[in-house]
């Protein structure tokens, strides 16, 4: 099984200029895991070096020309620190990571845990809430109770959006409305 490593900014394809903005490897754990630069690679037999894998362009492949090219993952401390087209680019980046590098991996790992922490309590939320109405809808009225008109209050305070409740497929528009946004990516394995 393959890992894949997504890319902020494409690498260029060497044959025909495309972007490419992911790759897969068998380097490390055999996970199907995803990583980004900063990433901590699970079960990578290197420590720190440099690794030569091929990217594939999708682009040259359609185009029936050869569509793999060499990159060069840099691993410092088992971290992923950089893909490179370049051996020596990849030596020089290698050099080039410090300890300012890896505070700004972890700054922005955190950052990504806590946004994708804060969507998945949402939903979870939400969905609850859902369920909750969806229960209150089978029972029969309850009787007019001073008790009975607190708690009815309490629900429709906890009551999903009309947006929610009108939908034709109330699943769907919950997961419609708490889907990622564009900028928001998933954290991978950090």
């Amino acid at each position: 099984m393959f890992d894949t490593i997504y890319l902020k900014n494409p690498i260029a394809c060497k044959t025909c200029g495309a972007d490419i903005w992911d790759l897969q490897t068998k380097e490390f754990d055999s996970c199907m895991s995803h990583y980004r630069i900063g990433s901590v690679l699970a079960g990578s037999r290197v420590l720190s070096g440099i690794i030569k894998e091929e990217a594939y362009c999708q682009a040259c492949s359609d185009a029936k020309r050869d569509a793999w090219m060499n990159v060069y993952l840099v691993v410092w401390h088992t971290i992923l620190a950089g893909v490179e087209t370049e051996e020596c680019k990849a030596e020089a980046r290698l050099a080039s990571v410090d300890r300012l590098h890896l505070v700004q991996w972890i700054a922005e790992a955190q950052r990504k845990e806590e946004q994708w922490q804060r969507r998945y309590f949402d939903l979870h939320n939400e969905l609850r809430r859902w369920h909750e109405y969806v229960e209150d809808q089978k029972k029969p009225p309850e009787p007019e109770t001073e008790d009975n008109k607190f708690w009815r209050a309490l629900r429709s305070i906890r009551r999903p959006s009309e947006k929610i409740t009108t939908a034709a497929d109330p699943i769907g528009k919950i997961l419609e409305l708490h889907a990622p946004k564009e900028n928001e990516e998933s954290p991978g394995l950090f």
